[in-house]
């Protein structure tokens, strides 16, 4: 509907056309669109504009505005000064103020009780009239979470640049750029990935496992993140004794920040892109004690080819800290591996296995090859701190 308003508060609205601020057409004034409108709450009192408008007279407010006589004769008339009135009494009740329209129809600019201006949708504004939602202001909201970050030794530099909600980026006070979940952080419950002392800043793998049971025949898959991957098997899956696990792959990552950040980025896709590959919890709740990032046997390459792209994203540099930030373990404090020979080329460091050349991409959905007289744990002598 095409409207112009012409007077919002006037109680002496005009009556004639002659006091009309507005350029008069000189069409005829219809009789049936006087009654139309008269019908509808408005006196006709013009047309103005063009042959297509007519300047209405609301019968509630007095105030004036234009619109088509078409909607008029077809439609009602909606009086923008009621309308007005409606959002500045809603505004009230919901503890803001008035400010005006905004360029989009479905919003307008109010003042928070906190002296901010802020933008807010109509139907928003009626929903904290009525208690539903609280009207809370992004700026104050932003000094709360410098504040929060302040505390705690880190700046907040803006919102997620990934589009998370409940993250935001921070730098810490060694200059390390991070995302941390605001709850974590309102509570100091994060550490610095670049010099912190725990889980987060220290070496970390992903790892394939592949899980067997032969009191039921079952295999499965499953991947996830851990220190020592073995040592996560063997005590915290809750596994029975019966069962068989082989590590069959790790692929080490300069922390445990880019572990956990890139693993969990690894299984959104994986629900995403290959929904059938995901084993329900129900399968194997009997099993372990585990209620996600179980996979199908038959998505071993899919696994490959995820860790192939991990792999490769890490080598090229793409984490937040470098494979040259990590420091080579000493062979005099005991960190080689046990079963490696001491002169063994393929006993490397997480260094190393970082900096590795990805393997070439497995074709989806085919297994990889099998390998001849291969050991138990092949993939283990090649990353340091890894027992079985």
């Amino acid at each position: 509907m095409s409207k112009t308003t012409c007077s919002s508060h006037d109680t002496r609205a005009p009556l004639s056309a002659t006091d009309l601020p507005l350029v008069i057409h000189p069409g005829e004034l219809h009789a049936h669109w006087a009654d139309a409108a008269r019908s509808k709450g408005f006196t006709l009192i013009a047309r103005v504009r063009d042959r297509l408008h007519v300047a209405l007279h609301c019968q509630t407010c007095r105030g004036v505005h234009v619109a088509r006589h078409s909607v008029v004769m077809t439609a009602q008339p909606l009086c923008p000064h009621c309308i007005e009135t409606r959002w500045r009494a809603t505004a009230l009740a919901a503890g803001l103020t008035w400010l005006g329209r905004d360029a989009h129809r479905h919003y307008g600019h109010y003042r928070l009780p906190c002296g901010h201006a802020a933008r807010r949708q109509f139907s928003f504004v009626e929903r904290v009239a009525s208690g539903e939602v609280a009207a809370r202001c992004e700026t104050c909201l932003v000094h709360r979470e410098e504040a929060e970050a302040l505390r705690f030794g880190w700046t907040r530099l803006g919102r997620d640049p990934q589009g998370n909600p409940s993250y935001r980026l921070y730098r810490h006070n060694c200059g390390h750029e991070q995302r941390i979940a605001r709850a974590n952080l309102q509570w100091g419950q994060c550490d610095c990935a670049g010099c912190g002392q725990s889980w987060t800043a220290k070496p970390s793998f992903i790892y394939l496992l592949e899980i067997r049971h032969p009191g039921t025949r079952r295999r499965y898959l499953k991947l996830g993140y851990s220190s020592h991957p073995a040592r996560r098997h063997k005590h915290q899956l809750g596994l029975p004794k019966d069962t068989e696990v082989e590590v069959l792959r790790v692929v080490a990552m300069p922390t445990g920040h880019d572990a956990c950040a890139r693993e969990k980025a690894a299984h959104t896709r994986l629900k995403r892109d290959h929904p059938e590959a995901v084993v329900p919890n129900p399968e194997y709740a009997d099993l372990m004690n585990v209620v996600s990032e179980i996979y199908r046997p038959e998505a071993l390459s899919i696994l490959h080819e995820t860790l192939d792209r991990i792999e490769s994203e890490v080598a090229t540099g793409a984490c937040i800290r470098t494979p040259n930030d990590l420091s080579t373990p000493s062979r005099s404090a005991g960190g080689s591996d046990p079963e490696a020979a001491p002169d063994d080329p393929e006993a490397r460091t997480p260094a190393a296995s970082a900096t590795r050349p990805p393997e070439p991409s497995h074709p989806r959905h085919k297994p990889r090859p099998a390998r001849v007289a291969r050991d138990h744990h092949p993939i283990l002598r090649r990353h340091w701190g890894l027992t079985v």
